[in-house]
């Protein structure tokens, strides 16, 4: 059997375990300064070195050549995110057999190493995330009830904290858990640790008064990964231990040609089957019907997938009543059912697949986005020849400056944007921070100065701005 390796990246490092016996084995990896990022699984490029670093010192450093992976990732990665994890490691040549959250980790790390029980809120602290979520444990069983808090977080109150939605904050009050377990980094968890102490004292909602707060070391999360691989590896001190996780952190919409219904609450667990009516399904303008797969973050929608599907398959269903069925696997692969009481065929589909009709648009989208990518390099040049110039107010130097900025103009006319963002607050989605810098008058997580500027095509980041952050 191959050896199940855990991966969690976590503090520019990425943290490795290995299962021995009833025991787990740790060693930790410096990522490279081009990816050392809060979010390694944000795009292609840092996902695809990240493998690369964690292949080379599995062969040479732990003499693994036949491996699998299970991969911990923040509890407000999405299924977009999570289903490029697996497709990136089918491109590397890697296999992913599993990806887990950092609260169900510890919630695994827990069961196993303190005997807890019960309702148990778990929260991990990274300096600029914040998940929250509730588990019950019992009789070997690990399983995700509700989550609360998952993305970005600034330290502010909870009053002020962004819940998942406005239900979550319902769930958060009304928690039977009597304990509430902190990991992440020192003075994160401090914080929270105060912040929370403060709601209880001032909330009128939050039910359970005399919950206990314990703050325990963020390695946790790297050793319940841990004893999951040796659960995976058929390891006899972990069996009968098992792991039920929610199917995202996110509640998902479903949009058939331009109408949008509510699919899956954010409670919904994996392995998924799970059905929505439709009163009279949309008929589509188009050559083809665009069915598209959301997730509702915050106030706005994140597109996770698209289907363009041959309008000869679906036009039998149109203005008729239909039946959705959406079921899912343990890896968050989904399969889309499509059925009717006066149809006799059921039409199948895996959410992550693109029919043919509609992909001429869509590889011609990508083609531009490509040839853009590749003259980047161009408008890189000439902007550093105008700004290193010794002489300024040189003829050819502000020639130079002129064919940049037309450069410039151009790529905005055909719907190009430049990522910057000095002196805003970094965001892992659009920039990389190639290096940290203590700079007091600046807030914590700033962009302090902009190496590089990244661009973005109709939405799609091209290349993330290279940036100097301020801790």
């Amino acid at each position: 059997m191959k050896t199940v390796i855990g991966v969690h990246f976590w503090e520019r490092q990425v943290r490795l375990c290995i299962c021995d016996a009833d025991s787990v084995n740790i060693a930790a990896i410096d990522l490279p300064s081009d990816i050392k990022r809060l979010n390694i699984v944000a795009n292609d490029f840092s996902i695809m070195k990240a493998y690369e670093v964690i292949d080379r010192f599995v062969n040479e450093e732990m003499r693994v050549d036949d491996y699998a992976l299970v991969i911990c990732v923040s509890d407000d990665t999405g299924l977009k995110e999570i289903q490029n994890i697996y497709k990136c490691a089918e491109e590397f040549g890697v296999e992913v057999i599993r990806t887990v959250s950092e609260t169900m980790a510890m919630a695994y790390f827990s069961y196993v190493e303190y005997g807890l029980a019960g309702p148990v809120m778990m929260a991990f602290v990274s300096p600029a995330k914040l998940g929250v979520a509730d588990f019950f444990l019992e009789e070997g069983n690990v399983e995700k009830m509700n989550t609360f808090i998952a993305g970005r977080w600034s330290g502010s109150s909870i009053y002020k904290t962004e819940f998942l939605t406005t239900a979550s904050r319902r769930f958060f009050d009304d928690t039977e858990s009597e304990i509430v377990i902190c990991s992440g980094t020192m003075d994160r968890c401090l914080q929270f640790d105060q912040i929370f102490k403060n709601y209880l004292s001032t909330s009128n909602t939050f039910l359970n008064r005399n919950i206990q707060f314990k703050m325990i070391d963020s390695q946790c999360v790297i050793e319940g990964i841990g004893f999951m691989c040796g659960k995976l590896e058929g390891r006899e001190a972990f069996q009968g231990l098992s792991a039920v996780d929610t199917l995202s952190s996110f509640e998902l919409f479903i949009s058939i040609n331009g109408n949008m219904y509510p699919l899956l609450d954010m409670d919904k667990l994996v392995p998924l089957l799970e059905r929505i009516e439709i009163e009279k399904y949309p008929e589509s303008e188009k050559a083809y019907d665009d069915i598209r797969l959301y997730e509702r973050r915050g106030m706005s929608f994140t597109e996770v997938s698209r289907l363009n599907l041959p309008k000869e398959k679906t036009e039998i269903y149109y203005r008729k009543p239909c039946m959705l069925t959406i079921l899912a696997d343990e890896n968050r692969n989904m399969e889309l059912r499509i059925a009717s009481s006066l149809v006799e065929d059921v039409l199948r589909f895996n959410v992550y697949d693109y029919a043919i009709t509609g992909e001429q648009m869509e590889e011609k989208k990508e083609s531009i986005a490509d040839f853009i990518t590749k003259i980047l390099p161009i408008v890189d040049d000439l902007e550093y020849a105008f700004k290193y110039a010794q002489d300024e107010d040189n003829p050819y130097t502000q020639g130079i400056k002129k064919t940049y900025n037309k450069a410039i103009q151009i790529l905005e006319a055909n719907e190009v944007t430049t990522i910057m963002g000095e002196g805003e607050p970094f965001d892992y989605n659009t920039q990389t921070a190639v290096a940290h810098v203590m700079d007091d008058e600046l807030p914590d997580n700033t962009v302090k100065q902009v190496m590089q500027a990244g661009y973005m095509y109709k939405g799609k980041v091209l290349r993330t701005a290279s940036v100097i952050v301020a801790n």
